[in-house]
């Protein structure tokens, strides 16, 4: 998923699953404040405001598949399964959200959720399995597609094109895949073995819709609850106003808990502003976070002492890269894309985005923390590049000076310095680059879009949950779905190892597939389909009335929403 993870070593438990954390916490000298607090000083109570850079693509769980919407989603609607962040722990748990209980074929093929007693939406009417059913076939339609693949890849409705095409369409039956013999049960017919489909589940595309609600396109506007909030007001690009769902119950949520009556999201602030806001943390800011972070010019000011205990931080094992859209002419050429890779200074992007202390350089689109990670060494380079290679790569390109252009979300000053880094680097060896500032509301959507999508792509991903198969795939396979087409988040449009792609998900054995996309990858980069860059570490100042706020490594390094707190209402 674009940036929201699922992070660590996998381990086995029945029916849960526990990823623990190789490592978590940031800087040495704030250990005790890396992975945040319990809210064992919190009351129930009070309203949380959260500074945001942009509004939320999209708020639609059908579509939703970024990680800022990965973590307020938590708030608004509940999914099969899910996974819990145990920040004292240090350890993400697979968990039953709706569902109380599953079980699969012994082919893998066929899995049975059972939903649990009394789950309510907002307005205290039950929630049901046909409910999940249906916003399932919601994701198979095109007018919803930018949402996780994996209903569409997995599930076994060939031809099947969503609830709004009319006739011929699957003869009006749905996708007949997914089958409700009664109000707690659904089951999921796979058209292939799928031993991790009870991760799958925890995708919001596995979370409920009523029919009756939907909204098509506008469902993005007005979700109808079924997590402990609901919407009062939505003002795109500018508010976002949760207050409590009534008909929320705790007994049912392991996840969830609900502290705060509301939230109010703010869009579009300038986040320096917002810095000084939070570092006084008084007032109305007192009840503040920020999805942004510190900025980098700010740093300096976390040892203060009316700051430094106000702090949090966590490392993000999200790899940032820039794709090299190989549908663009100059980007077929292979040495071209070699000159690219080799010339880039990683160094100076860092810099641009805050340095050490807010990342770290890598050289694969695994992190470290997840089996199968391998370093990737052919096209090994400083970290400042190499220009001799990069300049002969360049020469054998036949390159003659021709522009490019790199797109870069808007929603940050921080990625627009980053991408006038990229630019000086390229420059080194004569390559001219043009920047193309994309909104950030609607950046990845933009970039999916082959009539639109720019010749260098700024990205990042993190696996859906711990397997080799949510990366791999994603980033640089096909389309299950539409034969020929990249995967709607393969940037790099890249096409080279697809025919072993199809067959790795039929590896039964864990380690010997875990191997099999290793290698695969090792393959693929030696054709340079992008160049991996670095990994954030997040660091954010909370208002002084905030507590049990710590840094999720399983949704994007983001402030954990689902367990904050304030300290005393009023």
């Amino acid at each position: 998923m674009r940036y929201a993870k699922r992070v660590g070593s996998v381990i086995a438990t029945g029916l849960a699953l526990t990823l623990t954390l190789a490592a978590c916490g940031g800087d040495s000298n704030n250990n005790d404040n890396a992975g945040g607090t319990e809210a064992t000083d919190g009351v129930k109570g009070g309203t949380v405001t959260v500074y945001h850079a942009s509004d939320f693509e999209h708020l639609d769980p059908a579509r939703a598949f970024v990680t800022d919407v990965g973590m307020a989603g938590q708030l608004l609607y509940r999914t099969l399964t899910a996974f819990d962040w145990d920040a004292k722990a240090k350890k993400i748990e697979l968990v039953g959200d709706l569902a109380e209980k599953w079980e699969s074929s012994d082919d893998l093929k066929t899995w049975t959720f059972t939903l649990k007693d009394g789950l309510k939406y907002e307005d205290g009417s039950p929630i049901v399995a046909k409910d999940i059913k249906y916003n399932v076939e919601r994701s198979f339609s095109a007018d919803l597609s930018e949402g996780a693949p994996y209903a569409k890849n997995f599930l076994d409705c060939p031809g099947y094109l969503g609830p709004y095409k009319p006739a011929g369409n699957n003869g009006g039956k749905g996708c007949t895949a997914v089958e409700t013999p009664d109000d707690k049960t659904i089951v999921f017919k796979l058209n292939q073995a799928v031993s991790e489909f009870h991760m799958t589940t925890s995708m919001k595309t596995f979370s409920p819709v009523p029919q009756a609600k939907d909204t098509k396109t506008q469902y993005d506007n007005r979700v109808f609850s079924s997590g402990p909030y609901k919407i009062d007001s939505y003002v795109r690009d500018k508010t976002l106003t949760l207050s409590r769902n009534t008909n929320w119950d705790q007994k049912t949520d392991p996840i969830r808990t609900a502290m705060p009556d509301g939230f109010t999201f703010k869009f579009g602030d300038d986040e320096a502003t917002v810095d000084q806001r939070l570092l006084a943390g008084t007032g109305a800011d007192a009840n503040a976070v920020s999805f942004s972070g510190i900025q980098p010019q700010n740093l300096a000011k976390l040892s203060q002492g009316n700051v430094k205990d106000r702090v949090i931080e966590g490392a993000d094992v999200c790899q940032r890269y820039i794709a090299f859209n190989q549908q663009k002419p100059l980007l077929k050429n292979q040495k071209m894309r070699e000159a690219l890779t080799y010339a880039f200074d990683k160094t100076a992007y860092m810099t641009a985005r805050g340095g050490d202390r807010l990342n770290r350089p890598i050289n694969s689109i695994v992190p470290k923390s997840l089996d199968g990670y391998r370093d990737q060494k052919t096209f090994e380079a400083p970290l400042t590049g190499d220009l001799d290679k990069a300049k002969a790569a360049l020469a054998e390109s036949g390159y003659k000076g021709e522009k490019l252009v790199l797109g870069a979300s808007d929603a940050t000053g921080i990625s627009i310095k980053a991408a006038e880094a990229a630019q000086a680097a390229w420059k080194r060896i004569g390559v001219n680059v043009d920047i193309k500032k994309i909104p950030g509301a609607n950046y990845y959507s933009t970039q999916q879009n082959d009539a639109s999508a720019t010749d260098l792509i700024t990205a990042g991903w993190c696996q859906d949950w711990a397997s080799m198969s949510t990366i791999v795939p994603p980033v640089l396979g096909p389309d299950p779905t539409a034969k020929g087409k990249a995967a709607q988040n393969n940037y790099s449009r890249s096409t080279a190892g697809w025919d072993k792609m199809v067959e790795i998900p039929k590896i039964k054995d864990s380690k010997e597939a875990t191997n099999a996309w290793a290698d695969l990858l090792d393959e693929v980069m030696k054709t340079a389909p992008l160049v991996p860059i670095s990994e954030d570490n997040n660091v954010y100042v909370l208002g002084g009335n905030i507590t049990g706020a710590t840094v999720n490594p399983d949704i994007g390094g983001l402030p954990d929403l689902t367990k904050i707190a304030v300290k005393k209402v009023g």
